[in-house]
């Protein structure tokens, strides 16, 4: 039976790709073992669900074991047995505790209590509790208090030994199952996938304690990473330590981007922070964590060989790990593989004319194959689109609400005037078919937002402030599969299309930076910014300086200490390493200070990004149109006086530790989430 609380919906995030543990199981084993537990256990695992169950040892100690919380925090779901003597384990309470901080679904089942009594801790708890507060600290028994109220609120599972066992079991089944679908990190619809992954795995063969290493190519949009993903989903549980690294290119354009991305390998691998601060040091850290353990690193969408080199050195991938171990690249480029054998390498091909077909109607109709009428006009677009199964998926859905024939032969004669597997064009087509508000969101989205990795809801905020139907304008982006909402509720989008994005803005004036409409580039923004080439024609700018200065590598003296550890090169290598690093902290500490006149002539300027930035000169300056405005780590104690935009919807000064009232003396409290501009009623949300 169902009780009638609160939704257990997750409401944060969830995996991009599968975890370790489909769920986890919470319960008392003197209450359930042998009975309902194993029942559900033996039911989860016939339907090939990884179910966690911690067997209970006899001889626990009060302080709950480092790989069980490891397990909870590798479980996409959990299901929590509360029963009569649930609360008498403290175990029990911190594995309830550390569930309800993971924020994902949690599915209770009230064995033999009332969840009233979950709720207020009474009934059978109510004794427990006051055992509890004689042994242990408040600090502890208010958390786990706590975690009995949320859990006791959810919707969940009363099982009161009526025979209705076996249905609650089967309910649970379908909700793990039904809430898998969602975090598989993989299409909802894929065509000739599960073929393809048994071919790579072949080839990796898991049975085979040698290193094997994979390169994965093809064009882009041909769903490498789709099977990328695939791949890592049937592989997870089979490796302890592992790591899946997607958009790796990313990590190049960013600021010391081969260090960040061998801090995401190392933090993945070991569990733990990385302090490294310079490649030889990051190439050490993961030498020392792969040679010592078994682990699954896959590296999705490389365009570089040094961002191999980063993570193992130039032709050492067999002497550096450890047996067993397995490494999968994707490239469009299959000469970043050229360190590989020709037995290692597995080319992506594109879609067959039959999957084509299949794919495309599913977008495009809804069915698996399309209407005799719709029939000869589906295989001509099949055939311009080159198997590319992202050109079937956008193609097919600015279709999906277009039922007249007449309007499939006018976007088949659109697509004909596309040469040959230009993917670009083929998308543009659907952009083209977008009303001016909506082209203006998805190049908002695709210039700006994607590369902060912006919230839906953040998203939808500042849209809103420059009056855009923006809940609107997100679904139909998202309907047009040209916008993916993740699991995080994050704004994802194929790189394809965020590069047409960017290809349309930059063909609005190829020489002038200033008479482009949005700016994403660092360096193109501090050239308009440093030479006044500001315009109106500049609605949007991002530029985010980190605020950690790393240090640059003191390759030299670092090899000299290795080679020769004593005092001498020691010395000469920290010297060398602070020499750089106030270097690198001038150049930075020049490179922060913008001028407010600079922003001068942006009067059509909506939304803007300058986080870690210093502004100097006359805040008038700044355009009045401004609608966003984020600028974490901003250095002043309180914004100008004559800072005022009248049109700001959002403002965002996190991570500014220096802020302590905004204008005109209205003082505002640090742990706050929003605060109130009482001259206008205008609320100002804080992120």
């Amino acid at each position: 039976m169902t009780t009638d609380a609160v939704s257990s919906t997750p409401t944060a995030s969830t995996p991009a790709v599968r975890r370790r543990w489909d769920v986890f199981l919470s319960f008392r084993g003197e209450d359930t073992r042998g009975t309902f537990t194993d029942c559900l256990y033996t039911r989860l695992q016939h339907k090939g669900v990884r179910a966690f169950r911690d067997n209970e040892g006899l001889n626990r100690g009060d302080k709950i074991d480092r790989c069980l919380l490891d397990a909870i925090e590798d479980s996409a779901a959990f299901i929590a047995i509360i029963s009569p003597n649930y609360a008498n384990s403290r175990w029990c309470l911190e594995e309830l505790a550390k569930v309800c901080e993971c924020n994902r679904l949690i599915l209770p089942v009230f064995y033999n209590v009332d969840p009233s009594h979950v709720r207020g801790q009474r009934g059978p708890f109510l004794q427990h509790f006051k055992d509890l507060e004689a042994r242990f600290g408040e600090e502890d028994v208010s958390k786990w208090r706590k975690a009995m109220k949320y859990v006791g609120g959810l919707a969940g599972f009363v099982v009161n030994g009526f025979g209705d066992e076996a249905d609650v079991i089967q309910t649970l089944l379908n909700n793990v199952l039904a809430e898998l679908s969602k975090w598989s990190g993989v299409a909802a619809f894929t065509v000739g996938l599960d073929s393809r992954v048994e071919e790579v795995l072949e080839l990796l063969d898991l049975k085979s304690n040698s290193i094997r290493v994979l390169g994965l190519y093809g064009p882009g949009g041909v769903g490498k990473s789709t099977l990328a993903k695939a791949l890592y989903n049937k592989l997870v549980a089979h490796f302890e330590n592992r790591s899946f690294i997607s958009n790796v290119k990313k990590y190049l354009a960013q600021e010391n981007g081969l260090l960040s991305l061998q801090i995401k390998l190392i933090g993945d691998l070991s569990g733990m922070a990385s302090h490294v601060n310079e490649v030889n040091a990051g190439l050490v850290a993961i030498k020392s964590i792969v040679q010592e353990k078994r682990v699954l690193i896959i590296l999705d969408d490389v365009d570089d060989a040094s961002q191999l080199t980063a993570i193992a050195g130039r032709k050492k991938w067999r002497k550096w790990f450890y047996e067993g171990s397995r490494i999968i690249i994707t490239t469009r480029d299959r000469e970043v593989l050229h360190e590989l054998h020709e037995n290692e390498l597995y080319e992506v091909k594109q879609l067959n004319s039959p999957e084509s077909l299949q794919l495309f109607s599913h977008y495009a109709l809804g069915r698996v194959k399309p209407t005799p009428d719709y029939l000869p006009l589906s295989k001509q677009i099949v055939s311009l689109t080159g198997g590319l199964p992202l050109a079937l998926e956008v193609f097919g859905s600015s279709l999906y609400d277009k039922r007249k024939i007449e309007e499939w032969e006018d976007a088949l004669q659109k697509l004909k005037q596309i040469r040959p597997m230009d993917l670009q064009g083929v998308l543009k087509i659907s952009y083209d078919g977008l009303d001016e508000q909506e082209k203006c969101v998805f190049l908002d989205i695709a210039c700006l937002f994607i590369k902060m990795g912006m919230k839906k809801e953040d998203a939808i905020d500042i849209l809103k402030g420059c009056g855009f139907r923006a809940e609107i304008g997100i679904k139909v982006l998202v309907d047009k599969s040209l916008l993916k909402i993740a699991e995080d509720y994050t704004l994802w989008m194929h790189d394809q299309l965020r590069d047409m994005g960017r290809q349309i803005v930059l063909h609005e004036n190829h020489e002038d930076l200033g008479m482009r409409s949005r700016l994403w580039d660092r360096s193109e923004i501090l050239r308009v910014l440093q030479n006044n080439l500001g315009s109106r024609c500049i609605q949007g700018m991002v530029l985010d300086f980190v605020s950690d200065i790393f240090m640059k590598d003191s390759a030299a003296a670092w090899g000299r200490f290795r080679g020769t550890p004593n005092f001498t090169t020691a010395v000469t290598w920290l010297k060398e390493t602070y020499k750089e690093y106030f270097q690198h902290a001038a150049e930075k500490e020049r490179e922060l200070i913008l001028q407010t006149k600079s922003f001068e002539s942006m009067i059509n300027l909506r939304l803007l990004q300058i986080d870690n930035v210093q502004l100097e000169g006359e805040f008038k300056l700044m355009p009045a149109e401004l609608k966003w405005l984020q600028w974490r780590g901003c250095p002043l104690k309180t914004l100008p006086s004559d800072f005022c935009p009248q049109g700001l919807r959002v403002l965002d000064l996190s991570e500014s530790k220096n802020i302590v009232r905004l204008w005109g003396g209205r003082w505002w409290s640090w742990h706050n989430n929003k605060f109130q501009n009482h001259s206008s009623g205008e609320s100002w949300v804080l992120t």
